[in-house]
């Protein structure tokens, strides 16, 4: 990162461990006190990629970026968001972090991973970055909680990984596609991975947009 940048951004390398530079300004909602984040009606069009290709593209600005990948893959931001910022702002548009809320954690994990997320996605759309904020969801446990701060009528993003392995994985899915398409009626569900067939046709007053999973990406390009 060449030196002028850092010399003008003192915060280039703060580590903000409570995201509370990261939410300045934020509007804070529900029971947790969540980021409330604005309103978007994007389609990434055009190639989409995990984040981990970001970081070595030499063409950014013709993807759209998404975190549905593994979470040391993009821990990174939570660490130390202003150093990858710039990167991210060259993006033809971002999808943001999706720090796991797998159905065997406890409730402070959850609550925890999930207010990452929305701090995250925070600070990179006040960075005036396209983005689109990614809906994670758990067990039920989560479905009272989990999509505070995500705008309403607009678009979001939601990933299949691991979610299709067994009858339980596949039920607490659908539930939570449901309580989310409930709680803020989304104008287009962005898609990530493998996709049962009855989402594309559950749900006729939201758009449904496929991009491909990191596995699916990197079996192509292995001929898989």
């Amino acid at each position: 990162m060449p030196a002028q940048y850092m010399r003008r951004n003192p915060d280039y390398l703060q580590y903000d461990f409570l995201g509370e530079i990261y939410a300045s300004g934020a509007k804070r909602v529900g029971k947790y006190g969540f980021p409330q984040l604005q309103k978007e009606k994007l389609i990434p069009e055009g190639p989409a990629a995990s984040f981990n290709y970001l970081l070595s593209s030499k063409n950014p600005w013709d993807w759209w970026y998404h975190c549905f990948c593994d979470d040391y893959q993009f821990s990174r931001l939570w660490s130390g968001l202003y150093r990858y910022l710039p990167l991210i702002q060259r993006a033809k548009g971002f999808i943001s972090t999706d720090f796991s809320l797998y159905r065997d954690y406890t409730d402070d994990a959850l609550i925890w991973n999930c207010y990452r997320n929305r701090v995250l996605a925070y600070a990179i759309q006040k960075a005036n970055v396209p983005l689109i904020p990614t809906a994670g969801f758990g067990s039920e446990r989560t479905w009272k909680w989990c999509f505070d701060g995500l705008p309403v009528h607009s678009t979001v993003a939601i990933t299949t990984n691991g979610t299709l392995n067994d009858p339980e994985a596949r039920r607490l899915f659908a539930g939570g596609v449901e309580a989310l398409i409930y709680t803020i009626q989304p104008f287009a569900l962005v898609v990530c991975g493998n996709s049962p067939a009855w989402l594309d046709t559950k749900y006729p007053n939201v758009r449904i947009i496929h991009i491909p999973s990191y596995s699916q990406i990197w079996r192509k390009r292995r001929g898989a």
